[in-house]
């Protein structure tokens, strides 16, 4: 290793000394103060200055979700509540946020920082680190916990890009590894679930949510209103029609996985991992109560969306099952990293 990778080494570890430390490879801290002082610059932000460029970068460095920087922490807070409502089971499913008093937790994909504050604020986590490939994400989260006047020595936020999966942290580093709606934009998600397994500790878990093909959004609303009824997408399958439909038409990757598919791939990267379901968007509830059974008779609609419609069953508390799993759009498993 070089003196200058050497010395940027001996700073990384220096900020988070107390909690985790971060790999050498190349990553600037972006100078602050160390304190919770209500300033974003309180919270260590490490910069990678090169990096290979994928449309993933690309794409999500000019679409981050919800980039209006909050007034307040009330309003922080307001937000995760509302977010909770308008997807539901999310927190349920997702586990949200536990107590992690004692623990490293990472938060891949983190965007602007609901998930960061969630586990700092509510879940009392020792430390958190959150990752993103996207600087402005990085920024706002960095506000965002400033406005909750997060110490410095209690969260890290980093920087990586698509290009590589590696993510800059020792092995056996972490004690909760959590990523959201993330990995279906990867362009490289085998290898991040193999870093996953890399850097989280034997025997501690992870929460990830990815696109569930089993879904109302997938198969009712894709298929059926957006094919099917406004005649959207002509020409395309079912899965490009929804890439097109969740994030933006440009998103370049945004993947639909049938739940055996996805926990194969956790399987191959070591992992003991278990589908638990997919939580709902609002939309997809208000469509099934609309246009569900509309749907199932309309034969103009593909017999693999309107089999799965006609397999749902309807549990007591309201939600839409399919083959005994929520059907919602948010497929949530639930990993243990067993030892190699």
């Amino acid at each position: 290793m070089s003196q200058p990778a050497n010395q940027i080494g001996r700073a990384l570890r220096g900020i988070t000394r107390r909690a985790v430390r971060l790999a050498a490879r190349g990553l600037e801290r972006v100078e602050g103060a160390v304190a919770g002082t209500g300033d974003p610059t309180a919270i260590p932000l490490l910069l990678a200055p090169s990096l290979p460029t994928t449309a993933v970068d690309s794409y999500w460095a000019e679409h981050t979700v919800r980039s209006t920087p909050f007034r307040s922490a009330r309003a922080s807070l307001a937000y995760l509540r509302r977010r909770s409502r308008e997807y539901p089971l999310f927190e349920d499913l997702m586990e949200l946020y536990g107590h992690h008093e004692h623990d490293t937790v990472l938060d891949y994909g983190c965007g602007p920082g609901n998930d960061l504050v969630g586990f700092l604020v509510l879940g009392h986590a020792h430390h958190v680190i959150g990752v993103d490939i996207s600087r402005k994400a990085l920024e706002l989260a960095r506000r965002r916990l400033a406005l909750h006047r997060i110490d410095g020595e209690r969260a890290t936020l980093v920087q990586m890009g698509d290009g590589d999966p590696t993510i800059p942290l020792e092995d056996a580093s972490i004690d909760y590894l959590y990523c959201e709606g993330v990995l279906h934009h990867t362009s490289d998600p085998a290898g991040v679930l193999g870093e996953f397994h890399r850097i989280l500790k034997p025997g501690t878990n992870a929460s990830i949510m990815v696109y569930n093909r089993d879904s109302l959004y997938y198969h009712l609303y894709t298929a059926y209103q957006r094919q099917t009824l406004e005649g959207a997408f002509a020409g395309l399958s079912t899965d490009e029609a929804f890439r097109r439909n969740t994030d933006g038409e440009e998103c370049p990757i945004a993947r639909a996985y049938r739940p055996g598919t996805f926990l194969a791939e956790c399987e191959r990267a070591g992992f003991g991992a278990t589908y638990v379901g997919g939580y709902f968007a609002d939309l997809e509830l208000r469509l099934f109560r609309t246009l569900g059974d509309r749907a199932t008779a309309d034969h103009r609609l593909p017999a693999e969306h309107r089999d799965f419609l006609n397999e749902l069953e309807v549990g007591a508390d309201g939600y839409p099952r399919y083959r005994g799993q929520f059907a919602g759009v948010g497929g949530v498993y639930q990993l243990v990293n067993q030892p190699a």
